[in-house]
């Protein structure tokens, strides 16, 4: 942990002097370009219009777009600091356990889902929030669809382990990936226009003529101004400026179809060239991210990127009406720019989803290499493949502070097995649930996991833990739960093999007919090959374990009173609990 602050403190020491000097640079240069400004007219003012002033003005002229030129240099390396800067205190205070300055996912609620809601992934103070350290849409995208359907294919999760050790070790590197990726912060609806470029045909009628005219046309009107300059006649230049114009009103409707498409995206799309440029330029070990790599770098994703970049630029300069109006007098430059755009299109448009894709993949992994860089003493699983098996020793939650967090161990080896778990209220059970299923989250999406060593089979989750009623779908909480465990029993039934963990089952009806339906349930858990780990406070359930030994196996969290005061280890042990405590509580309270 000393070395990982050390690395950011160093960091944040580099950016804060950076951006310092840079700030100064900018605020001198604006008083060049001021100077420089003023000094072209000066001259004229006082010697008048001839060749020594003239002379003087133009040098200063120059001086002075070139002034612009550094100065816009300059902002960009102040801005780039500035969000460099920014990463390294976010992470310095992440390393204090202090991550809610991220974003939580919380478009990517679900309390329908499988088992996200009851996991915590997504929203404040979520796994998703601790993990999510994204510079794109698509890279958060990428990471909430890797723990909404975290993978089961060992091949994949082993390549991704890989791939995130690796990543792991190169901090600066994903430094200023994520300073590229944050310098324009794109929105959800840009993101999704230039994906869908990807599946759509843009039509362009007689782009053979339109090859031609683009050329032929502004060769014919730069050639006309010759002899209107010479004051021979106008009229051959009046004549290419109408037919100009004429062109671009028949072509007006599809001028402003490719700039709805393709306009207001330059900024967009330079993030992206710097990103795929960035990605080919770095040498990795990895069979996974140079089999990513290998996807931008033929043709060069980097290169043809920049020139749609340049392209949707140019295209641009006709939010400026003057501007607009000189270029398409003289260039045919709306024309031009829509076949260029056409033109490049129907070249790369079939490859443009999968370098998206590669952007947000890498984008989606530097945060896991992130985390794995963070969090140091966590560690990367072993993944079993064949019979179920999940052994793990330490097994802590990842989202609790290191002081504060409990660990234990579990193992349970082989399909139709169930773990009850029983104690008493605030001992542990419900954390002890999610702990474990969070860790094979992370295990199953190629990330380390909070333990001292684990050893895991990849198959599904399901979870029932906090089902919530519906005023909307007048459902009761006692329907909304029979309906989740219905369609796991359906998902069992047609062979999936499910690892299934149920907090206090069947909440909603009385005791007897809780208990009677608990125990019909794990039966059928039993029958249909599934894993179950059960939290409740039934002991009468822990008597299953004696009607299937072999299959049911009972472990508890106790608590002890000492001196009229309840003392809690939430420590994992092994039968069922001999201590509860809601009568103590109530007394403890006064409620009773």
């Amino acid at each position: 942990m000393e070395t990982i602050s050390g690395f950011y403190n160093d960091k944040l020491r580099k950016y804060t002097t950076e951006l310092s000097m840079v700030t100064v640079k900018v605020k001198r240069f604006a008083w060049f370009r001021f100077l420089s400004f003023a000094g072209i007219f000066i001259p004229l003012f006082i010697s008048g219009f001839k060749w020594i002033p003239l002379s003087i003005s133009f040098v200063l002229m120059v001086l002075f777009f070139f002034l612009i030129k550094k100065n816009s240099s300059l902002e960009k390396r102040k801005r780039k600091f500035t969000v460099l800067k920014k990463l390294v205190e976010d992470e310095a205070l992440a390393l204090k356990h202090s991550f809610l300055h991220f974003q939580n996912g919380k478009e990517f609620l679900d309390t329908e889902h499988f088992f996200s809601y009851d996991l915590d992934l997504f929203g404040d103070g979520s796994l998703f929030q601790f993990l999510n350290r994204t510079a794109t849409v698509g890279g958060r995208q990428k990471l909430a669809s890797w723990l909404l359907r975290p993978s089961k294919d060992k091949k994949e999760i082993m390549e991704r382990q890989e791939a995130v050790q690796e990543l792991k070790q190169i901090p600066n590197w994903r430094l200023h990936f994520l300073a590229n990726g944050k310098l324009f912060d794109e929105t959800e609806t840009l993101s999704q226009e230039i994906k869908s470029w990807s599946k759509m045909e843009f039509g362009l009628n007689r782009a053979g003529a339109v090859k031609w005219l683009i050329r032929i046309v502004p060769l014919l009107t730069l050639l006309a101004i010759v002899p209107s300059a010479l004051g021979v006649s106008d009229l051959f230049l009046v004549v290419m400026l109408v037919l100009q114009f004429v062109l671009m009103y028949f072509y007006w409707k599809r001028i402003n179809q490719y700039f709805s498409f393709f306009g207001r995206k330059s900024d967009l799309l330079a993030k992206y060239m710097q990103l795929l440029q960035f990605i080919e330029e770095r040498e990795f070990q990895s069979d996974y991210l140079n089999g990513l790599k290998k996807k931008v770098s033929r043709p060069s994703a980097g290169r043809v990127f920049s020139q749609l970049k340049g392209l949707v630029k140019q295209f641009e300069y006709r939010q400026n009406i003057l501007v607009g109006l000189v270029l398409n007098g003289v260039f045919m430059w709306d024309i031009r720019c829509v076949y260029k755009l056409w033109n490049w299109h129907r070249k790369y448009h079939r490859v443009l989803a999968v370098w998206l894709d590669v952007i947000s993949e890498f984008d989606a992994l530097i945060s896991l290499g992130n985390y794995a860089n963070n969090q140091s003493e966590f560690i990367f699983p072993e993944i079993h493949d064949g019979g179920f098996v999940l052994a793990a020793q330490e097994l802590g939650h990842p989202l609790l502070k290191a002081e504060k967090r409990i660990c234990n161990d579990i193992e349970i080896t082989g399909w139709s097995k169930a773990m009850i778990v029983t104690g008493a209220n605030m001992a542990g059970k419900s954390t002890f649930l999610r702990t474990v299923g969070v860790n094979l989250i992370l295990a199953r999406i190629g990330a380390p996991v909070c333990a001292a060593n684990m050893r895991v089979t990849p198959i599904d989750i399901y979870t029932n833990m906090r089902t919530t009623d519906s005023l909307l779908k007048d459902e009761s909480y006692f329907f909304a739960e029979l309906k989740r465990i219905k369609g796991v029993l359906d998902r069992l039934q047609a062979g999936e093999r499910i690892f299934v963990i149920l907090d206090e089952m069947l909440k909603g009806t009385n005791s007897i007919d809780k208990l009677n339906g608990s125990k019909e349930l794990i039966k059928k858990l039993l029958e249909f090959k599934a894993v179950a780990l059960i939290a409740t406070h039934d002991l009468k359930l822990s008597e299953m374990e004696d009607e299937f030994p072999q299959q049911v196996f009972n472990k508890c969290f106790e608590i002890r009173i000492e001196k009229d005061e309840l003392i809690f280890d939430y420590k994992l042990s092994d039968g069922a609990t001999k201590t509860m405590n809601a009568t103590f509580l109530m007394k403890k309270m006064g409620i009773i």
